[in-house]
């Protein structure tokens, strides 16, 4: 009775866990949300090398201007608690992000701190200078299309903390998706 009573609690437990590990941000009406199937990632030694590239409704300008508000992102990204420009220069800005990724029964803190290179409307830059990830590399191009805007984003990451091997892929796809979607979500509430 008890090992019977111990395999469905263990049953339980993973079917919560695979409900939960699927879960992006939901679309609100009119809103596109990114399916972590869409990202895709491929883990070669300590890397992660993370691609996605989505359509916005939103106009290029609008979609930079989400993309490079820093000082906000915390207001509108899930897994960031906070979010300020430390430095600034004309294109030049140093970030500081502290928050919490989350997948299944999983999570990790992280902090980072990037330097941010911008080529306005066009191209997005980051290098991790500090935090706890080894290292970090990413690029979001934004490209005119139609009347919204394509995004193309690809990262190179090496996490300084450890996470279960089984879920590392998914839980960097799932944070990519649920970071993009909330982006998408915020351009569309600002029109």
């Amino acid at each position: 009775m008890l090992h019977k009573l111990f395999l469905r609690s263990l049953i339980l437990a993973a079917l919560l866990f695979a409900a939960q590990a699927g879960q992006t941000v939901q679309a609100a009406e009119g809103v596109p949300a990114v399916p972590d199937n869409d990202v895709r990632v491929v883990h070669s030694g300590e890397t992660f090398t993370v691609d996605v590239t989505v359509h916005t409704p939103a106009a290029p300008a609008l979609a930079w201007a989400v993309l490079t508000d820093f000082d906000h992102m915390a207001g509108f990204l899930p897994n960031l608690t906070s979010s300020q420009i430390m430095e600034r220069s004309d294109t030049l800005l140093k970030v500081a992000q502290k928050g919490v990724a989350r997948f299944g029964f999983f999570s990790k803190s992280f902090e980072s701190i990037r330097e941010i290179e911008l080529n306005p409307s066009v191209e997005i830059r980051a290098n991790n200078v500090g935090g706890n990830l080894k290292r970090m590399q990413s690029v979001m191009q934004l490209q005119p299309e139609g009347t919204g805007t394509r995004l193309t984003y690809h990262a190179d990451v090496v996490p300084g903390f450890w996470f279960p091997p089984m879920i590392g892929p998914s839980l960097v796809r799932h944070e990519t998706a649920e970071q993009i979607s909330a982006m998408l979500k915020e351009m569309l509430r600002r029109q």
